[in-house]
């Protein structure tokens, strides 16, 4: 008896080891996998995601990342141990009936054309059931962050019927595989019953070689066999068929495409940069893709600092375009930008956009608290922050006699006069309005202090109200530092210094507002006079952005 419960606990501490071992394995690879892919992805160039389904990302980090916690390390661990008891029962089996073999044999021989049939088929099924997963999660997706317009629209019955279509084709798939393995597990309950019928056979056969006693043994071990037979070859297929989770986690952690490096030690720029906020393209030349034609193609611009800059031109001419390769979104094909100077292609990329502010047309917002949206890495202090949101309209203010006294009337009624640092910002600032989104854009820029600020379509969401606040905070605080607006309004942009008019990724004509203005057949007086603007309303908001910028001097 001590000799059987030493070989128990002997066993049971090697089950429990074996156990210990393949979990500390499968968490320390599934972490490690899971960091580096997550790295890859978070500094994956935008063209990754425009060419990336979404639902593929998050089939690889959902199902695919429980795949490995869950799956393929407890199907390896009972892989190993089930062969390790089909090996041993073999052994003990093949002493007492030594002849059992040549059985074996031509088992072995049968297992391995089933699972030849069956891994193959198995494998296919199981890529087809993430395929159509991505399908269905991507699906989903989408329909929730366009919840609002499909519901406007009408068109919620249509999603529903959608999405069950696509549940119910991956749903055929899952249901291949179970049926699949149910083919697996009759083919092999079958062979595993000939061996016990062989193993009877050869122990009648050879009766008087063979005890009873022996007779027995062997026989219940073959029982053992038959059934873990068949567990080891379904274990083993379902490690092979989970690997392909494996390779495509692997397949992001090493070839997704990379931006440029964020941080170069050895090529920073000084502390003060940009100090005067020039930027000079030259032969400017980009495409969102290798195998896209370009959307510029040689543009040239030089902008001195703390020049207005407008850009207009219709949609597609590459006015968002300008904005990307300034961020380096995008990385030129050709030519050169410099600011201050510097080419922004040999610093880091951190250095670069950190340097720079930008008011988009769809304000990112964060789940949070809107301290945490204005200064997401904690570097100024509340009164700053405070400060922020009274220049921006967004809080209650007493402004100098500068600005516009009525520029707050329609932000300061209602709820924005509740705002604080501590008002809850909920996902994507649903709980804000548009115009209230764009003030917080507006605020954030306001407490970087940037050099260059760039905004992209940032008023053409908003109403005339909220348009008229935000350009007399630009006026103003914004008068000496460079400024790029990508306008969808013309009036917001005829008193600046000077106007960029682009068409079909080239610029047509760069000089101010009033030369333009006088250049008969011009693309920009056609535009003005299409928008019932004059040259006279030019001339006036020409000179008030001049006097603008004087007061900003005298003080």
């Amino acid at each position: 008896m001590a000799i059987y419960a030493i070989l128990g606990f002997a066993q049971a501490f090697g089950l429990f080891s074996m156990g210990a071992v393949f979990a500390l394995f499968t968490f320390n690879a599934s972490r490690t996998l899971h960091r580096n892919a997550l790295t890859r992805i978070m500094h994956a160039p935008v063209s990754f995601f425009d060419t990336t389904p979404l639902g593929r990302i998050m089939n690889r980090f959902s199902k695919d990342i429980d795949t490995l916690d869950n799956i393929v390390g407890e199907a390896m661990r009972q892989f190993l141990g089930t062969m390790v008891q089909v090996i041993g029962s073999i052994i003990l089996v093949s002493i007492i009936i030594p002849w059992f073999l040549i059985a074996v044999a031509f088992v072995l021989v049968l297992y391995y054309w089933i699972t030849i049939f069956y891994r193959a088929s198995a494998r296919e099924l199981k890529r087809l059931d993430a395929v159509l997963r991505s399908s269905l999660y991507g699906h989903f997706s989408e329909s929730m962050t366009g919840l609002s317009t499909i519901r406007a629209y009408g068109e919620a019955p249509r999603f529903k019927n959608e999405n069950a279509s696509r549940t119910n084709l991956e749903n055929r798939a899952y249901w291949l595989s179970v049926s699949n393995q149910r083919w697996l597990s009759v083919r092999l309950d079958f062979l595993g019953s000939i061996m016990v019928f062989a193993v009877a056979i050869m122990a009648i056969g050879i009766r008087a070689d063979v005890s009873p006693a022996q007779t027995g043994v062997a026989l219940s071990y073959m029982l053992v066999v038959q059934q873990a037979f068949g567990w080891a070859v379904r274990q083993s297929a379902e490690v092979e068929n989970n690997m392909s989770a494996v390779e495509r986690i692997l397949h992001y952690t090493s070839e997704v495409e990379q931006e440029a490096l964020h941080d170069i030690p050895d090529n920073k720029p000084p502390p003060s940069w940009p100090s005067i906020g020039s930027i000079e393209m030259k032969d400017v030349v980009v495409s969102y893709r290798p195998e896209l034609p370009p959307v510029l193609r040689g543009v040239s611009l030089d902008i001195r600092g703390g020049e207005h800059i407008g850009i207009v031109g219709r949609t597609g001419a590459g006015k968002s375009t300008i904005t990307m390769t300034l961020y380096r979104t995008i990385e030129l094909l050709s030519g050169y930008i410099k600011v201050d100077g510097i080419d922004i292609s040999e610093i880091g990329l951190r250095d670069l956009r950190s340097a720079l502010a930008i008011i988009p047309q769809e304000p990112l917002l964060f789940s949070g608290d809107l301290r945490s949206n204005l200064d997401p890495f904690g570097q100024y202090d509340d009164a700053r922050l405070w400060d922020a949101l009274k220049r921006s309209w967004l809080v209650e203010n007493v402004k100098s006699d500068g600005y516009s006294s009525s520029a707050s009337s329609t932000i300061n009624e209602g709820s924005s006069n509740r705002l604080t640092l501590d008002t809850r910002i909920e996902e994507g600032g649903s709980n804000l309005s548009v115009g209230q989104r764009s003030l917080v854009s507006l605020a954030r820029a306001l407490v970087k202090n940037s050099k260059i600020i760039l905004m992209d379509e940032a008023t053409a969401s908003v109403d005339f109200e909220t348009d008229r606040n935000i350009q007399d905070t630009i006026q103003v605080e914004f008068a000496d530092r460079t400024l790029l607006c990508i306008a969808h309004r013309l009036r917001t942009i005829i008193g600046y210094d000077r106007i960029c008019v682009l068409d079909a990724g080239q610029v047509k004509e760069f000089d101010s507002p009033e030369n333009l203005w006088m250049k008969e057949g011009g693309v920009f007086r056609g535009m003005c006079e299409r928008s019932g603007i004059s040259l006279v309303d030019i001339k006036m908001a020409s000179e008030q952005n001049r006097i603008m910028k004087r007061m900003l001097n005298l003080n």
